[in-house]
């Protein structure tokens, strides 16, 4: 076996119980000696690189957003005006028409579109190289049976919310086949779909989703309420969100983006905005990457709260309950699942670790509070920045911080509480020191976990929620050969703290 530890740590009063690491995937006791043997290795020969893959994200930020994905502008003059009505819809515009409550949008333009359907919908089909603009100006669509805005074909579709405009979208609980493309959410669109603006849009989807983009979802602006009995919002290629204010209730995910026959594809990404997520899959599920990098994201519900390839934070404030894990770095890539089962005999029987799966923290706030893992990582874990605090599951099968190759930290605040029984620390590549504490006794709900210097100075105060008895710290004030107080709830334990690279 490979021994790799990151801190020898020493009591120097208090006697009470104080644990170094096992810098390896779980308690040593739940694996035979060959196991063992083998996952050190995988640490030993990968932590020092692979764990940076993180930082190789699959999103170019630079050509996510256009000037008109931004802008939303449009000039009223100047669009073609559609009122809607029950049996009596009109339109100026030759490159509409108009059978019954159907409206279609057959050439390229900007039409600004008023009034309401009982049940009808609005369908977009245009050349593969045109672009439409759809102005929703105080619209009420019902469709029992179908979509209410069905973009069919285009190169490109922007939906845009006029200023200070309450417009509302629904299906009525079921979707009969109009063509060959399977229409399943109150917005649909088989190619790349914008929502911008600064309207309000409220979506009711009885069955199926909020809004799918068969390619590339982009949104810029506006405040949505979404209620989905599946996905809230869905890409297929990607989402990609660069301002907006969101309330999404999903009998799924709450933001959802994967390609069954591409596994290059599907991933999130988040600049700013303010989410309120409540989910019964995950808050967001990528198969490749998310990145969030500011904005307000509140997962009030879900399975798991995000979950991807990648994962990376570099700014934001991020609250997650979950009912298993909190974050969650997985590869699902097809390819991936055949390597995994024809190696799965090496090891053991359990499911091969995933080598290009990472999550790193460099910025922002992000709270966690979780039945499962806290973070969990089946590849590796790096945190170089930011504020983390995680609440593990009040059940010892799980851990505050999992992962199954290597966990670095060079920066950043963390505190991690839990179940001693699958405690892990980071490992020995990381250059910033951390402590795990196991506690004598279980620490109620509301207990303080304090860190003090030699001198008795506060470098770091938190209260966690949850009872548990087991808590790694780390800031940037844990230097090599420092001694510290750790503080957790009942019980205080000194430490002397020294970094080595084993």
């Amino acid at each position: 076996m490979v021994n790799q530890y990151r801190f020898i740590l020493a009591a120097l009063a208090m006697g009470l119980l104080l644990t170094a690491c096992n810098d390896g995937m779980q308690p040593a006791q739940q694996m035979d000696a060959a196991q063992r043997e083998t996952v050190g290795e995988i640490i030993n020969n990968n932590a020092g690189n692979s764990v940076f893959e993180s930082d190789r994200s699959v999103i170019n930020t630079e050509k996510l957003f256009s000037k008109r994905d931004l802008s939303g502008a449009y000039d009223e003059d100047e669009c073609s005006v559609i009122t809607l009505r029950d049996g009596g819809s009109t339109t100026g515009s030759k490159g509409v028409e108009i059978a019954g409550d159907v409206v279609t949008i057959k050439e390229e333009g900007v039409y600004l579109i008023e009034g309401a359907l009982t049940n009808g919908m609005i369908i977009v089909d245009v050349g593969k190289e045109q672009k439409v603009q759809i102005v929703l100006n105080g619209v009420n669509i019902k469709s029992d049976t179908s979509a209410p805005i069905y973009v069919k074909q285009a190169d490109k579709v922007f939906v845009t919310l006029a200023d200070k405009s309450e417009n509302m979208l629904a299906n009525g609980g079921s979707f009969v086949e109009l063509d060959d493309n399977h229409i399943d959410a109150v917005i649909f669109s088989k190619d790349d779909l914008t929502l911008n603006g600064t309207g309000s849009l409220t979506v009711l989807a009885l069955k199926g989703h909020g809004v799918v983009s068969k390619n590339d979802l982009v949104i810029t602006g506006g405040n949505y309420k979404i209620t989905a009995a599946s996905h809230g919002l869905s890409g297929k290629d990607s989402v990609a969100v660069a301002n907006g204010s969101f309330r999404v209730t999903a009998g799924k995910d709450a933001i959802h983006s994967a390609n069954d026959d591409d596994d290059t594809a599907g991933w999130v990404y988040i600049a700013d905005g303010t989410f309120f997520f409540d989910a019964q899959g995950d808050g967001i599920e990528a198969l490749n990457e998310i990145n969030i990098a500011g904005g307000t994201l509140t997962v009030a519900k879900s399975d798991e709260g995000l979950e991807a390839r990648l994962i990376n934070i570099s700014g934001g404030t991020i609250d997650i309950t979950a009912s298993d894990d909190g974050i969650n770095a997985t590869d699902k890539r097809i390819s991936t699942q055949e390597a995994e089962a024809e190696n799965v005999q090496d090891f053991g029987g359990k499911k091969a670790p995933h080598n290009d799966a990472n999550i790193h923290i460099s910025g922002g706030v992000v709270r966690i509070d979780a039945e499962g893992d806290g973070i969990d990582s089946n590849g590796h874990l790096m945190v170089s920045g930011g504020e983390t605090y995680v609440l593990g599951s009040s059940d010892d099968g799980d851990g505050a911080l999992d992962y199954d190759l290597s966990a670095v930290i060079t920066g950043g605040i963390v505190v991690a509480a839990g179940q001693s029984n699958m405690a892990v620390n980071f490992g020995s590549h990381s250059s910033q020191g951390s402590i795990l504490i196991n506690s004598v006794s279980q620490q109620q709900a509301g207990s303080e976990v304090i860190l003090l210097d030699a001198d008795g100075k506060e470098l770091l105060a938190h209260t966690i929620e949850k009872s548990c008895d087991s808590v790694v710290v780390s800031c940037p004030a844990i230097v090599d050969g420092g001694t510290y107080t750790l503080k957790m709830g009942t019980e205080e334990t000194k430490v002397m703290v020294t970094l080595h690279d084993d």
